[in-house]
């Protein structure tokens, strides 16, 4: 079992949590195609960078904030995933580590493509521009068009992406273009 994030006091909680589970259940209780992201204390740069730097398996736990769980739907809708909330409970912990290993165990492993949001060449030069600071005015000027336009396709990137600000579509964005290396959104 692989476990990614940056708050190693839940870490090691999840790691006790399986060692736990491996005495308990024996040696054919393995965890080999599991995956765990723990996005508690993450900002949404430092997220979206980890899951393009290392993109889940087809069996995959997200430990995440709520308000999350819908932007990991959209970003990853063929995965089979578990979204626990960040104040989750022991024994629920255990259990879906039970279920995935399970899963895991008993189904093949299909090679899970990240199917990645795909952008218009219109919906790149607005990211792009969006990037350098520019603002829905700027980029109607630039691309020839009504801010009224810009605005619609801004709005329709988020909601096809599941962000909810400007700021997590840049990071979003920015995570995609560059493979998980953290890029600034003014």
């Amino acid at each position: 079992m692989t476990i990614y994030g940056k708050d190693c006091l839940f870490i090691y909680g999840i790691e006790k949590i399986f060692r736990q589970l491996c005495k308990e259940k024996g040696s054919r209780f393995r965890s080999d195609g599991t995956v765990i992201y723990v996005t508690a204390g993450m900002g949404l740069v430092e997220m979206y960078s980890l899951f393009f730097s290392r993109p889940p398996p087809h069996y995959s736990i997200f430990i995440s904030s709520e308000r999350h769980f819908d932007s990991l739907t959209l970003l990853f809708p063929g995965l089979v995933k578990l979204c626990l909330a960040e104040n989750v409970h022991v024994h629920e912990l255990r259990q879906a580590l039970e279920v995935m290993i399970l899963l895991c165990q008993q189904n093949q492993q299909p090679a899970y493509i990240h199917g990645a949001f795909k952008f218009t060449s219109a919906e790149q030069q607005i990211m792009r521009l969006l990037l350098r600071g520019h603002s829905v005015e700027d980029i109607a000027r630039i691309r020839g068009v009504s801010p009224t336009t810009v605005s619609v396709q801004r709005n329709s990137l988020m909601k096809r992406t599941g962000t909810k600000s400007l700021q997590a579509l840049c990071s979003l964005y920015s995570a995609m273009r560059s493979g998980g290396e953290p890029a600034m959104c003014r």
